[in-house]
């Protein structure tokens, strides 16, 4: 299935920047490192995402995020006058690709400003780890929260779906439970919260099936949910394999709750425009009713506080951006990433093993509503461990209407993630 109008590249700021793998120290005693020009106060950050493929919804809007919040800072003054520019790269969502990106980027940043997905931040973690660079994680790979170089934001993967297995057992009582996942590392970290969350509320499962990220048709494994017997299916995937498992069962009449895993939703799989008004798909009424789970708040929510600075920065420097969770996303994780480099500069110390300790000892990065706070500490761990719940809806901003607010089940609470 084709999403309309996600193809075009996001823009990206490039820049040149200091090359150089040591630390040094500024006329002013600040220590700078790779990425760093001291004489013109401007730091590169590096962005690889996924602009093309399968994972481009995402990808696109939360790279438009991410640099709508460093350009809108740095109209109004920059870091204490430092200024952010992006060097942005098209992962592809492939880990080779991800890899070869990383190293011909890699001299000249001081970190990576977003990694975006599991597989792929997988393939470049040791090489980051080698480098000392911090990397701004966007995966929720639970893998990810115990790693000192990882930035994450939101909630993992698995706590997201041990959240929803909650949800289930109160809503649907009774329901028998399947899951169809990616058969990588994202999909196995939705696995591991299904699997906690069948187990904590005692829950029916009745099937699991897998799917490979190139794969277009999915027959097989819709037909093992329907001979299963599942009425409640969680669904671990990318937005277009997430339509078209939905768009195969609809064809067969097998129709069950559908939960999507929060990278599994976008709005374009409902009109070719993302909004009302767009020319609907022919999957937009079977995804009617479907569960999305996720961490951001509802977007132009008048009682969240920072709704309204958030718009106005979208509709300054993305106008066209229609209401999409994952724009939201990279906002955020801009937010915290000039918190830490604030830190750094505080400090005094902008090389990259400074950076580190400044996103260590950061303390609690407050959002302003738009997602959950969260809190970076030597201990390490999750950021957050809540979820709310929305409902596909043609009456909602980006079709997404919140039916439970930020919740944390008691599986949440206790899981526990690998050092």
């Amino acid at each position: 299935m084709a999403l309309a109008g996600l193809m075009a590249l996001a823009g990206g700021a490039c820049s040149t920047s200091t090359g150089g793998s040591g630390p040094s120290a500024s006329g002013g005693g600040l220590k700078t490192g790779p990425g760093v020009d001291a004489a013109t106060k401007t730091i590169t950050l590096g962005v690889l995402t996924p602009l093309t493929g399968v994972a481009s919804p995402i990808g696109i809007p939360l790279t438009d995020g991410q640099k709508s919040y460093f350009d809108w800072l740095d109209a109004h003054g920059g870091i204490d006058g430092w200024k952010v520019n992006l060097t942005v790269e098209d992962s592809k969502y492939d880990p080779q690709t991800q890899v070869q990106d990383f190293n011909q980027i890699e001299p000249n940043i001081l970190f990576l400003a977003q990694s975006l997905g599991s597989p792929t931040t997988q393939a470049i973690e040791s090489l980051a780890q080698s480098a000392g660079m911090l990397v701004g994680t966007a995966a929720q790979d639970s893998a990810f929260v115990n790693q000192k170089i990882n930035a994450v934001i939101g909630t993992p993967y698995a706590v997201d779906v041990a959240n929803a297995m909650q949800y289930v057992s109160q809503h649907k009582p009774g329901a028998k439970l399947g899951i169809i996942y990616q058969n990588d590392a994202y999909g196995a970290d939705g696995l591991k919260g299904f699997t906690a969350g069948v187990s904590a509320y005692h829950l029916d499962r009745v099937g699991a099936a897998t799917y490979n990220v190139t794969d277009t048709a999915f027959t097989s494994q819709v037909l093992a949910m329907k001979n299963a017997g599942a009425t409640v299916v969680m669904v671990t995937a990318l937005p277009t394999p997430a339509a078209t498992i939905v768009g195969t069962a609809a064809a067969m009449g097998y129709t069950p709750q559908w939960i999507f895993q929060g990278p599994a939703w976008s709005e374009f799989l409902m009109s070719s425009t993302g909004k009302v008004g767009g020319t609907a798909t022919p999957v937009a009424p079977a995804l009617l009713g479907v569960w999305v789970l996720g961490y951001e708040a509802q977007w132009g929510d008048p009682s969240v506080a920072g709704m309204s600075q958030f718009l106005a920065i979208q509709r300054q420097y993305f106008p066209t951006q229609v209401p999409d969770g994952y724009y939201m996303y990279g906002y955020a994780l801009a937010v915290m990433e000039k918190d830490v480099l604030a830190k750094a500069i505080a400090d005094k110390d902008l090389s990259r093993a400074g950076v580190l300790n400044a996103k260590l000892n950061l303390g609690t990065v407050d959002f302003g509503g738009l997602l959950p706070s969260a809190d970076y500490t030597p201990n390490l761990g999750p950021a957050d461990r809540e979820t709310v719940v929305d409902q596909v809806s043609m009456l909602a901003p980006g079709y997404l209407q919140q039916i439970q607010p930020y919740f944390m089940s008691s599986a949440a609470t206790t899981m526990t993630f690998a050092r």
